[in-house]
C-alpha cells in the first residue's frame, strides 16, 4: 500500500526520473477523486498547499521555429532608395522567357528583391504573377528559401502551378488533396526542390495550419493573390485572409509581403495595404483599367438567348474560334451550351489556328465533377472547343493568350467581376470583343440582388450569436483575494483594473477586476443550424468583433472542441489511464463514465472547456489524450496498444472572449454587428444599381447595331465609367427601399400585396412544423435557400419558390412578419 501511495506521489508531484519538466497543474479536488492522499498544510516537511499540484505531461508540442528572417538581396540605399536593376535580374526574367519588363513589373520586383512590402493593383493579363516568381527564383539562387502564395481557389492554384515558366518549381496545398498528395508536397519543400509553395487561406489557418508551418524553411517573402480579399470593404470579402497576415508575422516572422489584385478601388486598395503593412505610397496601380485592344459593347434583348445565337452567327463573330460566354446561374450554362450546340452545328469556320474546333460549346460550372471540368477546360485551352458557357469558376488563372471574345448573357455581377472576366480576352494584344446582354425588364438585376440578400442576417440570430459568443463566467467580479493575483491586476482586452488594499479608502471604487477572458469553442454544424447562418458569415461576424477598436474577441485557429474516449477495460482501465493523463482524471472527477456495453465505458471531454478552466494550453493535453492509446511496456519500453479508442469530434470556430460583458456592452455588440450587416447591404446593393445604370447607359436596344463593326464611342464611354468607378469613391448608399421607392425593375408592391398574403398563410399552413420567420418566408419567395430552409427542400415547392422574385425582399419580410404575428395569435 506504502508504495502504490509512493508511486502516486511520484507521478502526481512532478518527481519523475524520466521528465522533470512541468506540464499541467492539476487541482487538488481532481487527485483526490482518484485516492490519492494529499498532505495538508499542518504537516511538515510537505510541499506548500495550494490550490494547484504540479504535474507532468511529458515533452511539450513543438511549435513554429523562429527562424531569422530572410535578408534582402539588394538591401536599400541610405534613403530607403532601390538601388538599379543588376544585371543579373534581367537574365533571371530571359530564363522565364521574357524579353523585357511590362510597365510596373520591374519597379515592384526590385522592391521585392530589397525586402519592401508593395501593393500592385494591375489589370488581369497585364503580368502580376512575374513579379513573385522572378524574386522567387533569385532568393532561392541565393540560398535555398521558399516563397509562400497564398491564393482563394483551388483551380486557380492548379493553373498557376502547371503553368510555371521553365526553371520555376512550385506545388500547391489545399482542402482537394489527399493526404498522401500533402506529404509528397511538403516532402519536396523541405528537401528544397521548388521554390514556390502556394496554400489556400485556409490550409494556412485552418485546424492544421499550426503543424504545417513548422515543417518549412526560411520564407523570403509573401505573396498574397487576390488581395482584394483582404478588405472587409471589397466586394468579395474572406474573413480567413485577415488571419493570414497576422499568422505570418507571428508565426513565421516574415516581413515582406506582395499584394497582388487587378480589381481595388481606391479605398479597398487603402485598406489592404493597412493589413498588408504597406504605406500608400507603396502602392502601385497599373495604367489603365481595360486595354486598348478590347471593344466593349452592350444590348437590351428582347431575347438575350437568340441574341447570342444572332451574334455568334455574324460576320464579326463567326470566324472567333475561343469564346467563353458567362452566365449568373449553373442551370442556365446547361440550357445555353445545349441551345448553341443545335444552332451553331452550320456555323464552324476555320479560325485563327486554321482549324475548326472540333466542338461547339459545353458547360462548365461548380457543380460539375472535377474530371468533368478538367476535360472541358483542356478542350478549350487546346483549341478542340469553341465556346465554354460557364459561371465565374471558369478562367481563374486561365493561360490562353488568344481569346477572342467575352460574352455576358445577363447583367455582370459588379464592375469588378466584369473587369476580371473581359481581362481574360486578347492577352495577345490583338483585337478582342466583350458583349453583355442586358434583359429589358431587368430579370437579371432580380437575380443578383437575391444574392445580396441572402448575406444579411436577422437582429435576432445576431443576439444569439453573441449569447454564444460572450456567455458569462464563474470568474466575473470575483474579489481580488481569490484571483490568485496579489497585484490585483489584470488584463481582459478591454480595460486595465488595479484593485489593492489602498482602494478601500476610496468609497468610489470596487474591489473587483475584470475576467481576463477564456478560450471558447462553438461547434460549427449545431451553431450554423441554431442561427440558420452559414459557416462564412458567422465567421465573417467573429472577424467584425476582432477588427472592431474594442477587440471584443480574438479568433484562434479551429479546432475539434470534443474528444470521445472508449476504453474496452471498463471503468477500472480508466481509473489505471487516468492515473498517467491529468485531464482525464479531472474529467473523470466531473462525470461518471458511461457503460457501453460488453464491459467497456466510455467517457466524452469538452477539450476546450477543459483546458481553459485549468489553465492549460490544448495542444499538449490534445496530445496527451492520444497517448492514450498506447502504454509504454515496463522494462522493455516498447510502447503496447492499450485499445482505447481515441476520437476528436465536433469541428469548432475557437475564440477568446470575455466572460463578464454588461448587458448593455452585449446590445451595442448586437448593434454594432446588426448595423454593419445592414451597412453591407445596402454598399453591396448600390454597387450592384450602379452597374446596372452604367450598362444601361451605353447600351443598344438590341444587338442589330453590333453585329457588323464595334460602336467605338460607346465603348470608349463605357471604358471612361469602368475607370471613374476604380478611382473614385463609391457614391453614398441610400437606405433600403421602401414600398414607395421600388429598385429598379421591381414592380410595386401595393399591387400584389393581397396575393401575397394569401400566400404567406398558405405557405405557414403547408409548412406548419415549421417556426418561420419573416425573413425566412421572403427568402423562401426569392429563392434563396439557408442551413434550416435548403433549397434542396422548399425548392421543390413551385407554388412559393422564387415567385416574388420581382418585389422587394424587405417589403416581403415586413408584409410576412405582420401574418406571422396574426398566425399566431
Amino acid at each position: 500500500m506504502e508504495a502504490e501511495v509512493a508511486e502516486k506521489k511520484r507521478v502526481f508531484w512532478g518527481w519523475s526520473a524520466q521528465n522533470h519538466s512541468p506540464g499541467f497543474l492539476l487541482p487538488v479536488w481532481a487527485v483526490q477523486s482518484l485516492g490519492i492522499p494529499v498532505p495538508s498544510a499542518s504537516e511538515e516537511h510537505t510541499e506548500p498547499a495550494g490550490p494547484e499540484l504540479l504535474v507532468p505531461t511529458g515533452q511539450s508540442v513543438p511549435k513554429a521555429p523562429c527562424l531569422p528572417p530572410v535578408p534582402p538581396l539588394y538591401p536599400p540605399g541610405p534613403l530607403g532608395q532601390v538601388v538599379d536593376t543588376p544585371a543579373e535580374v534581367f537574365q533571371a526574367l530571359e530564363q522565364l522567357g521574357h524579353q523585357a519588363f511590362y510597365p510596373l513589373q520591374e519597379r515592384v520586383v526590385m522592391r521585392i528583391l530589397s525586402g519592401m512590402s508593395t501593393l500592385l493593383v494591375l489589370p488581369t493579363g497585364a503580368g502580376k504573377s512575374l513579379c513573385y516568381q522572378l524574386p522567387a527564383l533569385l532568393y532561392f539562387r541565393r540560398s535555398p528559401c521558399l516563397t509562400l502564395v497564398v491564393s482563394p481557389l483551388m483551380s486557380l492554384m492548379d493553373n498557376q502551378v502547371s503553368g510555371l515558366p521553365p526553371g520555376l518549381k512550385a506545388v500547391c496545398i489545399h482542402s482537394g488533396m489527399t493526404q498522401k498528395q500533402r506529404d509528397s508536397a511538403l516532402q519536396k519543400v523541405r528537401s528544397a526542390q521548388v521554390q514556390v509553395l502556394m496554400l489556400s487561406p485556409e490550409a494556412l489557418v485552418g485546424a492544421g495550419g499550426a503543424a504545417l508551418l513548422t515543417q518549412l524553411p526560411l520564407v523570403a517573402f509573401a505573396c498574397i493573390d487576390e488581395a482584394h480579399c483582404l478588405s472587409q470593404w471589397s466586394h468579395n470579402f474572406r474573413p480567413c485572409y485577415l488571419r493570414v497576415c497576422q499568422v505570418l508575422r507571428e508565426c513565421m516572422g516574415i516581413g515582406c509581403f506582395l499584394g497582388l489584385t487587378a480589381t481595388a478601388t481606391r479605398s479597398t486598395a487603402l485598406d489592404v495595404a493597412r493589413h498588408l503593412g504597406v504605406a500608400e505610397e507603396s502602392i502601385l496601380r497599373g495604367p489603365g483599367t481595360i486595354p486598348a485592344n478590347l471593344h466593349l459593347s452592350v444590348s437590351s434583348d428582347r431575347d438575350p438567348d437568340q441574341a447570342l445565337v444572332t451574334l455568334l452567327q455574324s460576320d464579326r463573330f463567326r470566324a472567333l474560334d475561343s469564346v467563353i460566354v458567362y452566365c449568373n446561374r449553373r442551370e442556365d450554362t446547361e440550357r445555353v451550351s445545349a441551345l448553341l450546340r443545335t444552332c451553331l452545328r452550320e456555323a464552324r469556320a476555320p479560325g485563327s489556328r486554321g482549324r475548326a474546333p472540333e466542338a461547339v460549346a459545353e458547360a462548365y460550372h461548380a457543380g460539375m465533377g472535377g474530371r468533368e471540368r478538367r476535360r472541358v477546360q483542356r478542350a478549350f485551352m487546346e483549341g478542340r472547343l469553341r465556346v465554354v458557357v460557364a459561371t465565374v469558376a471558369f478562367g481563374m488563372g486561365l493561360d490562353r493568350p488568344d481569346v477572342r471574345a467575352v460574352l455576358h448573357l445577363g447583367l455582370p455581377p459588379s464592375f469588378e467581376s466584369y473587369v476580371q472576366a473581359v481581362g481574360r480576352a486578347g492577352r495577345d494584344g490583338l483585337p478582342a470583343h466583350c458583349h453583355v446582354f442586358l434583359r429589358p425588364q431587368g430579370e437579371d438585376l432580380w437575380e443578383l440582388r437575391r444574392h445580396v440578400h441572402a448575406n444579411v442576417i436577422d437582429f435576432l440570430a445576431v443576439k444569439r450569436l453573441v449569447q454564444r459568443v460572450f456567455p458569462p463566467c464563474a470568474c466575473t467580479r470575483q474579489p481580488p483575494e481569490q484571483q490568485g493575483d496579489e497585484s490585483g491586476e489584470r488584463h481582459s482586452g478591454r480595460v486595465l483594473v488595479a484593485t489593492s488594499p489602498q482602494d478601500a479608502d476610496h468609497p468610489g471604487l470596487e474591489h473587483t477586476t475584470r475576467c481576463p477572458g477564456h478560450k471558447r469553442a462553438l461547434p460549427v454544424q449545431p451553431t450554423v443550424q441554431a442561427l440558420d447562418m452559414p459557416e462564412e458569415a458567422i465567421e465573417t461576424l467573429l472577424c467584425y468583433l476582432e477588427l472592431h477598436p474594442q477587440r471584443w474577441l480574438k479568433l484562434l485557429a479551429p479546432t475539434y472542441a470534443c474528444c470521445h474516449l472508449r476504453c474496452p477495460g471498463g471503468p477500472t482501465q480508466l481509473q489505471a489511464l487516468a492515473r498517467r493523463c491529468p485531464p482525464l482524471a479531472v474529467c473523470l472527477a466531473r462525470q461518471c463514465p458511461k457503460k457501453t456495453g460488453g464491459g467497456s465505458s466510455s467517457v466524452e471531454l469538452d477539450v476546450v472547456e477543459l483546458a481553459d478552466s485549468m489553465g492549460w494550453e490544448l495542444a499538449p493535453m490534445r496530445r496527451a489524450l492520444h497517448q492514450l492509446r498506447w502504454d509504454p511496456g515496463p522494462g522493455t519500453g516498447v510502447p503496447r496498444g492499450t485499445g482505447v479508442l481515441v476520437e476528436f469530434r465536433e469541428l469548432a470556430f475557437h475564440l477568446h472572449s470575455p466572460g463578464d460583458l454588461t448587458a448593455q456592452e452585449k446590445d451595442q455588440i448586437c448593434d454594432f454587428l446588426h448595423g454593419r450587416v445592414q451597412a453591407r447591404e445596402r454598399e453591396a446593393l448600390a454597387r450592384l444599381h450602379r452597374t446596372f445604370r452604367a450598362f444601361h447607359s451605353v447600351a443598344f436596344p438590341s444587338c442589330g447595331p453590333c453585329l457588323e463593326q464595334p460602336d467605338e464611342a460607346r465603348s470608349v464611354r463605357l471604358k471612361a465609367l469602368l475607370s471613374h468607378y476604380f478611382e473614385e469613391e463609391l457614391e453614398a448608399p441610400g437606405g433600403v427601399e421602401t414600398e414607395e421607392d421600388p429598385e429598379p425593375g421591381q414592380a410595386r408592391l401595393q399591387d400584389w400585396e393581397d396575393q401575397i398574403r394569401r400566400d404567406i398563410r398558405h405557405l405557414l399552413s403547408s409548412w406548419p412544423e415549421q417556426r418561420f420567420s419573416g425573413r425566412a418566408v421572403a427568402r423562401v419567395f426569392h429563392g434563396i435557400g439557408s442551413p434550416c430552409y435548403p433549397a434542396q427542400v422548399y425548392g421543390r415547392d413551385q407554388r412559393f419558390w422564387r415567385k416574388y422574385l420581382h418585389l422587394s425582399f424587405h417589403a416581403l419580410v415586413h408584409l410576412a412578419t405582420e401574418e406571422i404575428l396574426l398566425w399566431g395569435c
